[in-house]
């Protein structure tokens, strides 16, 4: 049988009851009288807010899971949503989001695009803190929500976003930070009110699925922005034992394979080996280090394996999907060349009698790079140093092939279309 690839304040005791509310910067006196009780500030405005983020959920509806044969291409959902509306459901229940809150982040653009629409949706002002180098289509992703832009040089960003955010009396979101308390890793059984972790989905629908024998993937692949899905689809599958192997696909010249691998660049800068376009979003660290909570959210423990591909491939890769209608970003190009080559390394090292499933997400649309990435001439002169249009072709017929024919994308690829390229 063919194989297959699945892309996809209980009140105080006795005495008066007494409310107390002090103005700003006012101390009152110790509460050493006893016989009163105090009660906390009216709370009706959190409760309206986190009413509105449980029905932005549900109307979320679960990412759908999109089946092709094997080689197969990957289609899911949109990706960042979802973290946004973890995070300001973190800052909602923690009261850091009050309904005069300012909310600032420092984002590259799609978490800043999708968090400017929570905030929106709860009703306090955004103001994004981007590189001075954004593409003016990223920014105006951003600012259709309501958003204001601060650009800053790009190494400036988080600490900028944290230093005008207590300036203004504000609050720093801090994905990086602040995403292990925000991602869910937990299982919400039968409760309304579902998790809204991307994996619990998954889970769901294969579960749901009469022609799907087994009941998981067998890898979840996905390149890393943040780390904070990757890790929360990870502490996931751990928690619960789900037999799921995590695949890491990193990009070429990123520095992150070689800290999940090894720790590296903790204490050291790599900045001066990264080597530019590279594929926007992701593989990225904004100093060059990679400091657990400042500059990436990256889990290392729950990685299996990790998987580099060459940019020039995952270029290639987002036109290959767009012949196939898929609008996938630069995520999406890495991901399609990952799990082809896993494919085909494990159909043919590991015979098997059921169907291989391998998920991922499409993260974010391809149409925001039709100036760059899917844009030829954009292509012969920012990635010339990568063999130019010559290697872009030249991959863009080895995954046609790989797609239709099988075979492992990565192993033919280096072997015909790298001669022009940089080691």
């Amino acid at each position: 049988m063919e194989p297959r690839v699945s892309l996809r304040l209980l009140a105080g005791l006795l005495g008066i009851v007494v409310a107390q509310h002090f103005p700003s910067g006012f101390s009152p006196e110790p509460l050493l009288a006893g016989g009163r009780t105090f009660f906390m500030a009216d709370d009706s405005w959190r409760r309206d807010a986190i009413a509105k983020m449980w029905l932005e959920r549900r109307s979320m509806v679960y990412t759908p899971l999109f089946k092709f044969n094997y080689p197969g291409n990957p289609s899911t959902d949109t990706l960042k949503h979802r973290y946004a509306w973890a995070l300001m459901m973190w800052a909602l229940v923690e009261g850091n989001v009050g309904p005069n809150t300012t909310v600032f982040e420092a984002s590259s653009g799609n978490t800043a695009a999708s968090l400017a629409y929570m905030c929106r949706l709860v009703g306090v002002p955004f103001i994004a803190v981007v590189p001075n180098t954004l593409e003016d289509t990223k920014l105006g992703h951003i600012t259709q929500y309501g958003a204001k832009i601060k650009k800053v040089d790009n190494l400036l960003r988080w600490t900028e976003a944290g230093r005008i955010a207590q300036e203004a009396n504000g609050f720093f979101m801090n994905q990086f930070g602040n995403a292990d308390k925000a991602e869910e890793f937990h299982e919400s059984g039968n409760f309304p009110l579902e998790s809204v972790n991307v994996f619990h989905e998954f889970l769901a629908q294969l579960s749901a699925d009469s022609n799907q024998a087994v009941k998981h993937p067998h890898f979840f692949v996905m390149p890393v922005g943040t780390g904070g899905t990757l890790s929360s689809v990870g502490k996931y599958v751990k928690k619960y034992g789900v037999p799921t192997q995590l695949v890491f696909a990193d990009t070429q010249y990123s520095l992150m394979g070689d800290y999940a691998l090894m720790g590296r660049f903790v204490n050291e800068s790599g900045e001066h080996l990264v080597i530019a376009p590279g594929m926007a979003g992701i593989g990225t660290l904004p100093t060059g280090r990679a400091v657990k909570g400042e500059t990436t959210s990256l889990d290392r423990g729950v990685l299996d394996r990790v998987m580099k591909i060459p940019d020039m491939a995952s270029t290639a890769a987002m036109a290959v999907l767009q012949r196939f209608g898929i609008d996938g970003g630069t995520s999406s190009g890495v991901n399609l060349v990952a799990m082809l080559s896993l494919a085909a390394q494990e159909t043919s090292s590991n015979p098997r009698n059921d169907r291989l499933t391998i998920a991922t997400l499409l993260a974010d649309p391809g149409h925001f790079y039709a100036a760059s990435y899917l844009n030829r001439t954009w292509i012969s002169e920012k990635m010339s140093r990568h063999g130019g249009l010559t290697a872009y072709d030249c991959w863009t017929q080895v995954i046609m092939s790989a797609l239709e024919l099988g075979g492992d994308p990565l192993m033919m690829g280096l072997e015909r279309c790298q001669s022009a390229a940089l080691p």
